[in-house]
């Protein structure tokens, strides 16, 4: 395993790889879902993803239930110290709203915030995590009100690192501004929809999903904000061929880029899998992807992507651009 600081200097050390547990307790049931987190924490991994959300949307499910399977598995291992906590807050459904998720979420009020940082640390069973994220935007409050309910918890030592998901680049950079201007801890972490292909200019998604811009990764590249990177495979179609690239992603250009992704990793002789999130893992910037698995086979090959040598990615780099150089000509 390899390990980074992450959210700034003085962030926590964090494996290059987290693991997103976002469907334990649900569609992954527990005795699978402890398999994985026992097999991540045995290859060295320490950085899990949640958030007090998960997964509200399957049936039956309250969105409490990754948190609750995460916090049991915390004490029954007994390796909270060992282990690296992201989650987040402001996307749950609040049954006081009638109105359809996202218009239904928590939101990020003071009030929201606190509410909602303390009922994580309560199902996860810890006095703090290492990352807390702004999951979605809430356009009804004001930045400065948000920023200030993440520093209070950072006072409180509750949270090491304040972070952002799913807000455009825009936002991050006048909520990062809010927090300077009331000299308070700001947000320097971000986590994004990110993969080895990148979305069509103005593609939007039914949920209230964010890719990383151009202008986003430059602050990643110049240490402004750490980065998580999420749907790191597409929903799986960057590495089957039976599942066919989201409309989202759909040009000549991406499915030219897919094909050489393919043809590079069998000439390698490592797995799409591998080589997609190497991609992210050893590029400029570097990005910590979050792997979603839902058995211990796949976590083995997505810990692969560790011992892809960088001369691979490079082969990759090589191979677009000489690909895209012979479509201009």
């Amino acid at each position: 395993m390899e390990y980074t600081t992450f959210g700034g200097p003085t962030g926590p050390q964090v494996s290059t790889l987290a693991l997103g547990v976002m469907m334990f307790g649900t569609t992954t049931d527990e005795a699978t879902s402890v398999a994985i987190l026992d097999r991540f924490r045995e290859a060295g991994g320490t950085f899990l993803d949640t958030a007090d959300c998960y997964a509200f949307w399957v049936d039956g499910a309250t969105g409490h239930e990754s948190e609750d399977l995460l916090g049991r598995w915390l004490a029954s291992r007994g390796c909270r110290e060992e282990m690296v906590i992201s989650t987040k807050l402001g996307a749950q459904p609040d049954p006081a709203f009638a109105a359809p998720w996202p218009r239904n979420a928590e939101g990020l009020s003071a009030p929201a915030v606190q509410a909602a940082a303390e009922g994580s640390l309560a199902r996860l069973g810890t006095d703090h995590v290492e990352v807390l994220f702004a999951h979605i935007e809430d356009t009804s409050v004001t930045f400065p009100e948000t920023v200030g309910a993440f520093a209070e918890l950072i006072a409180e030592g509750k949270v090491a690192v304040a972070g952002v998901s799913n807000h455009p680049t825009s936002r991050v950079k006048r909520a990062r501004a809010a927090a300077e201007a009331l000299d308070v801890p700001g947000y320097t972490a971000v986590q994004q929809r990110h993969a080895y292909l990148r979305a069509l200019p103005g593609a939007g998604f039914s949920s209230p999903q964010e890719t990383a811009d151009d202008e986003l990764l430059a602050m990643v590249r110049d240490g402004e904000v750490s980065m998580m990177a999420y749907a790191t495979l597409l929903e799986g179609s960057l590495v089957r061929p039976d599942r066919p690239l989201p409309r989202q992603y759909q040009s000549p250009e991406n499915r030219m880029r897919l094909r050489t992704l393919w043809h590079v990793a069998d000439e390698a002789g490592v797995t799409r899998t591998q080589l997609a999130l190497a991609w992210l893992l050893r590029g400029d910037p570097a990005i910590v992807p979050v792997v979603g698995v839902s058995s211990v086979a796949q976590l083995d090959d997505a810990l692969g992507a560790l011992d892809v040598p960088r001369d691979v990615v490079t082969a990759l780099a090589d191979a677009v651009a000489q690909a895209v150089a012979e479509t201009a000509a």
